[in-house]
């Protein structure tokens, strides 16, 4: 390898061809480039100490240096370059390591150097000179310079991050492990600002997924998602922190947000339910039910009367046509604002489209709004997944002034003034610092070296992307979100006909659950995924590449967990009661085991719109974690389709057969 001269920021290396901007003093840019056949793999360029650019390039002149993943650690990482495609001579080996006994290099062991991170959360330090960004794949936070506007540490906390709050007063944050079922208290570490290390690990309910902590900074409460639980954490007043109090939720929960005096409001992942309840979990829940399905993060107005609500409308009457599309009348981004009150009282509004802000324009629509904040004089920051994009509003009428970001904005954390935002990009590994007024990118931040994406990263990457739809009106996580449902009904050509809208269908364990849509009539996977992007999106037609990538992850969709499984509370004594009721009954015959489906159509006595009564039974794994069921929404839980509907019973069943089987279902 050999070391080139110092370069200009306009310079550019002979081979690979890289073009890099200066980055700020004391920080290094890393670039790493790979060859056409994907065999080789170089470090080309370093920022050293004194302020210059160094290439560093294969000694032989190769033309098919093609791709360039650029990011920029704090130090220099010369042991990192270590894979080139041409031999090193003794020489260069030598020469390359008496520079790095010179260059500052200081990695920390737990700083992952590879792989994907995903950031799925952001929030400002305890001390507000730095921004922490929680990295779902990674398990690790990552830990920016305000003012360097640079990653300086990255700290491994876990296995599969899913949200992060700080504790006002303290110097701590608290990160939710999805996988571990943890809660995980954070602090900075003694005498290096830049470190942060665990202080503890406390169990929570199964599959948190959010957490907010009061004012005082004395209680946290952590959202479960699959457990449909909210735990309660006493933080303050004891050695170490422990759970106050859990309650049960009848949906699964995602959104928190403290409202004025002290309850939250709690919004599902799925479907439009929202819950308030008190400061102590204590009382009654109040279940409401918005017209509304993907409510993004909250934020409660500046006259702390109404909350305002980023979430996606979807139109069961509106079949999926070109024009339905593109007019925007298959699917809403929308804003709503709701008084705290009208939420309390149950009133009608919660049902209505009164309150809607509409984001996004035929020929520009505005796919996925995640989260929505206020900056300065109450300006609204929404961010924009599907289309990549941050879009702000003065009046909140209009959503106009837009700005493209990294791909996937997820999270967004305003500055103390409110005049700049930090948001966490998931899908390209980034961290954008944003001007709000006017608007424009200040910055961006790579998080650091990143792995080759594979086929299921690039495919969970169009999953979430708008720009596969006709306009950027929803993206196919708009219907399945999570790869789950949305719970909604949708008129499209899945069945080969318009006029009978269907429920949108989990994809969670749909490997397994072949052939695809309602009527059975799609024998691969991969031809799912395109009739879908064709025919309900109305995108462009999908080459055959992507169309592999998202059939790959789709593929890699684990099923939904079941309630009983999620809370630990499977009494296995009752379920092999209900298994033997499952067998005696032939359910098996549609729905066998170990998928709980089967390729064929049946007459389930149960006929659509326009006549039909044959469908292909879905997959019964997971079916706890579904509010309605059959292909119309029709039942409204699971007791119905076995008490109100006896579906598929050739004789009735007695009350404990029929308690025996459903406690059955819901452990599948």
């Amino acid at each position: 390898m050999n070391i080139g001269r110092p370069v200009s920021r306009a310079t550019r290396c002979a081979s690979p061809r890289l073009r890099y901007q200066p980055s700020p003093v004391g920080f290094a840019t890393q670039g790493v480039a790979e060859s056409s056949d994907r065999t080789s793999r170089v470090d080309v360029v370093y920022r050293m100490g004194w302020g210059h650019w160094w290439c560093c390039r294969p000694a032989a002149q190769d033309s098919h240096w093609t791709r360039v993943l650029s990011s920029r650690v704090p130090y220099p990482v010369v042991s990192a370059v270590l894979l080139h495609s041409t031999p090193m001579s003794r020489v260069d080996l030598r020469l390359l390591l008496l520079i790095a006994c010179f260059l500052p290099v200081q990695l920390s062991a737990g700083i992952p150097v590879s792989g994907l991170r995903r950031p799925i959360d952001i929030v400002l330090s305890p001390r507000g000179d730095r921004v922490l960004v929680a990295n779902r794949r990674s398990g690790s936070v990552s830990v920016i310079d305000r003012r360097g506007r640079g990653v300086i540490f990255e700290c491994r906390v876990g296995r599969t991050l899913s949200a992060l709050a700080v504790v006002p007063g303290t110097g701590m944050v608290l990160a939710t492990d999805e996988s571990a079922h943890e809660l995980v208290g954070l602090e900075q570490g003694d005498g290096d600002r830049r470190l942060l290390r665990v202080a503890w690990r406390l169990p929570v309910a199964s599959y948190p997924v959010a957490v907010s902590v009061t004012p005082d900074g004395r209680r946290a409460i952590v959202a479960s998602l699959w457990s449909r639980r909210l735990t309660l954490v006493r933080l303050a007043g004891s050695q170490r922190p422990r759970p106050e109090a859990v309650r049960d939720l009848p949906f699964a929960p995602r959104r928190l947000l403290q409202l004025p005096g002290g309850r939250w409001l709690v919004a599902a992942a799925f479907g439009g339910r929202v819950a308030v309840v008190g400061r102590r979990l204590a009382g009654p829940i109040a279940v409401r039910l918005l017209e509304a399905h993907n409510v993004g993060r909250m934020a409660i107005s500046p006259d702390r009367r109404h909350v305002l609500i980023p979430h996606q409308l979807m139109a069961a009457e509106e079949a999926t046509t070109e024009g339905g599309v593109h007019w925007g009348g298959v699917m809403l981004n929308v804003v709503r604002t709701v008084s705290i009150a009208a939420i309390e009282a149950g009133t009608a509004d919660l049902g209505s489209r009164r309150g809607l802000d509409y984001v996004g324009v035929p020929d520009r629509a505005a796919g996925d709004p995640v989260a929505l904040c206020l900056g300065a004089k109450g300006l609204r920051v929404l961010l924009l997944a599907g289309v990549h994009e941050v879009v702000t509003s003065e009046d909140g009428i209009g959503y106009f002034t837009r700005q493209r970001l990294g791909l996937g904005p997820t999270a967004v954390v305003l500055e103390p003034v409110g005049a700049r935002a930090w948001v966490a990009n998931r899908f390209d590994d980034s961290v954008s610092l944003v001007q709000l007024s006017p608007l424009a990118v200040l910055a961006k931040i790579p998080l650091g070296m990143t792995a080759r994406r594979t086929a299921v990263d690039r495919g969970e990457e169009l999953f979430h992307d708008a720009r596969l739809s006709s306009d950027g009106w929803f993206s196919c996580r708009s219907c399945h979100t999570r790869g789950h449902t949305n719970g909604g009904l949708n008129d499209n050509f899945g069945d080969d006909s318009y006029g009978a809208p269907k429920k949108v269908s989990s994809l969670l364990g749909t490997r397994d659950t072949g052939p695809w849509a309602w009527n059975g009539e799609v024998p691969r996977l991969v031809e799912q995924v395109k009739k879908s992007v064709r025919l309900t999106m109305r995108g462009p037609r999908l080459g055959s590449r992507q169309a592999n990538d998202l059939a790959a992850y789709l593929k890699s969709l684990p099923a939904a967990p079941s309630l009983a499984e999620a809370r630990g509370t499977i009494d296995t004594e009752v379920v092999n009661r209900g298994r033997a009721v499952f067998a005696r009954a032939r359910c098996g015959s549609c729905h066998a085991a170990p998928a709980y489906t089967s390729p064929r159509n049946y007459d389930v006595g149960l006929e659509d719109e326009l006549g039909r009564t044959r469908f292909n039974p879905p997959s019964l794994r997971g079916v706890s974690q579904h509010r309605r069921l059959f292909h119309d929404n029709r039942a409204g839980s699971l007791g119905e389709v076995l008490g109100r509907f006896r579906h598929g019973l050739e004789s009735p069943l007695s009350d404990g057969d029929r308690r025996d089987l459903l406690r059955f279902l819901e452990s599948l």
